[in-house]
């Protein structure tokens, strides 16, 4: 980035700043140097990055857009409008500038990682599941990579293979309460309860807020014919979360019946 010097301490300062959290005071920095510098595609670049940082999605891909302008092959930018896409629902168009990324620098993994997050989010899991296995090409020890690649496998009905992926991001990282809370998903598409439950009371050992939790523990019991429990963190579940029955949309006829008796809303559905 060729600018003077002055322009220089106030990019350093709001790269600082970024970095503490600051985003607004960084963004006011950036602009500093931007008004009179309208051509320093990292000082775009990073701007986008604050405001989106700050929820400010479409000023965010604006600021990229910009950086893009002057300098088409900059992936950074073109990764950071994807990620501002992908936060807006606009899966599609994410996808195209992941794609761009990955054509200018194929070794990041974290384009490989939000590709095949917009790939799930749009359904497409044979592909999200290719884009997370070329992250833990480049990154092993990835456990979010495991965990999501487990996702994608649980969505597409390879229950044993979903198992043996969300194992491997627990081994990475025992802590991870939701991916304890998926594993007893997959053990229950198993029709393994015990497990799962137990893997269950495991992600609200870690996080007893889990209203996802209790809801799929709810679910264990409501198909081990056991309905009063089942009723029992159903309503733990709900108080937590009064909306989850707007947020699932199929389940099993138990469980259903319950939550229609509880609730008396329409049928839910439950996801891995």
């Amino acid at each position: 980035m060729e600018h003077d010097l002055d322009s220089t301490a106030w990019y350093t300062h709001g790269n600082v700043l970024y970095g503490l959290g600051h985003y607004e005071a960084a963004i006011a920095r950036y602009d500093r140097i931007l008004a009179t510098q309208t051509d320093l595609f990292e000082v775009w670049c990073y701007r986008g990055y604050a405001l989106e940082q700050l929820g400010r999605y479409w000023e965010a891909i604006a600021s990229f857009d910009q950086a893009i302008k002057v300098n088409p092959e900059y992936a950074l930018a073109w990764h950071g409008k994807g990620v501002a896409l992908a936060r807006l629902g606009k899966y599609e168009e994410a996808l195209l500038c992941f794609e761009r990324t990955l054509r200018l620098n194929s070794s990041d993994y974290k384009a490989w990682y939000n590709k095949g997050s917009a790939l799930a989010n749009l359904q497409r899991y044979e592909g999200a599941l290719d884009c997370f296995k070329r992250v833990l090409q480049l990154r092993p020890s990835d456990y979010k990579a495991w965990y999501s690649s487990s996702r994608a496998l649980c969505n597409l009905s390879l229950y044993h293979d979903a198992l043996i992926y969300v194992e491997q991001a627990l081994a990475i990282k025992p802590s991870c309460h939701y991916a304890w809370n998926h594993r007893g998903i997959v053990l229950s598409r198993l029709e393994r309860y015990e497990a799962a439950i137990a893997s269950h009371d495991r992600a609200l050992e870690l996080k007893p807020d889990d209203s996802a939790a209790l809801y799929s523990k709810a679910r264990c019991y409501a198909l081990k014919n056991q309905p009063d429990l089942a009723r029992t963190y159903l309503n733990q579940a709900m108080a937590l979360n009064p909306s989850l029955h707007r947020a699932i949309h199929k389940v099993e006829m138990r469980l259903d019946q319950l939550l229609r008796n509880l609730t008396n809303q329409s049928p839910v559905e439950v996801k891995c």
